[in-house]
């Protein structure tokens, strides 16, 4: 990827030659960021021994969640980024006199989302959901799963159901990246330890997905962060529709802080 050439300092440029370059720099770090982004599942494959071509050693428990948590605390960076040329788009955009076009509503028939989306305008932009818990300070149980509200969404492919706060819809043909980030306080119990398990329902309709582990030791004294980054990759033979939702491992409940789930589609 070549970097473009801008005029020198103090060029005379007309207003809209400036808007151009501003809004072509931003296309060009757009580009540079879904680099990052592929570069990031590659990794991911690559440790996981799914990236085609390599024969690399297998990893270790201990380095599977040193690289999650890399990749998570780069992909964090990545959508503030993403927030500030949104930003930056949209003042260049009224500097010029122009408004940005509003998105058309989905098309897609209301009440049967498991249904593959239509080929309408919007379903065809990949898909993002932000997620947050519903309520801060809560007591998440072993065995339960997280419900979230919706802090914002494009496209239609990913979908909160609104029936069951804590499944996330999918569409299995398709290839994700998710990222979740949940501070979590005692109990303490002890030496014990726990897990936060993505739960796919069906479980064939994405490659396998591993656990958080994570140990309690360090609740005794502060909170908790647990960050995880990985790539739903979809299976040959995908089922029509597929839920997505986190579970707790634990032989006890911990009390969440704050947690937000963000699903995008690659």
């Amino acid at each position: 990827m070549s970097m473009p050439s801008f005029p020198p300092c103090g060029a005379d440029m007309t207003k809209d030659e400036a808007l151009t370059m501003i809004i072509a720099s931003i296309a060009m770090e757009e580009l540079a960021l879904s680099h990052i982004v592929n570069a990031e599942g590659e990794k991911l494959q690559y440790v996981l021994g799914t990236l085609p071509g390599s024969h690399g050693p297998c990893a270790s428990t201990q380095e599977i969640l040193a690289v999650n948590k890399s990749a998570a605390a780069l992909l964090d960076t990545v959508m503030q980024s993403q927030m500030l040329l949104k930003g930056k788009l949209e003042k260049a955009l009224e500097a010029s006199g122009c408004k940005p076009v509003p998105e058309p509503p989905c098309p897609c028939p209301p009440g049967h989302p498991c249904e593959p989306p239509c080929d309408g305008p919007s379903c065809r932009r990949k898909s993002v959901i932000h997620l947050v818990s519903r309520c801060d300070g809560f007591a998440w149980d072993d065995g339960y799963l997280l419900s979230w509200k919706c802090q914002g969404q494009q496209g239609c492919g990913i979908r909160q159901n609104e029936e069951n706060p804590a499944l996330v819809e999918l569409d299995p043909g398709k290839t994700y990246g998710l990222n979740y980030t949940i501070n979590v306080r005692g109990p303490y119990r002890g030496e014990s330890a726990g897990a936060v398990c993505v739960k796919l329902t069906p479980g064939d309709a994405f490659s396998d997905v591993l656990p958080l582990y994570f140990s309690v030791r360090g609740l005794r004294c502060e909170p908790l962060t647990l960050h995880y980054s990985t790539v739903l990759f979809p299976q040959v033979c995908p089922s029509p529709c597929a839920g997505l939702s986190l579970l707790l491992d634990y032989g006890g409940s911990l009390f969440v802080e704050q947690a937000s789930l963000n699903i995008f589609e690659i």
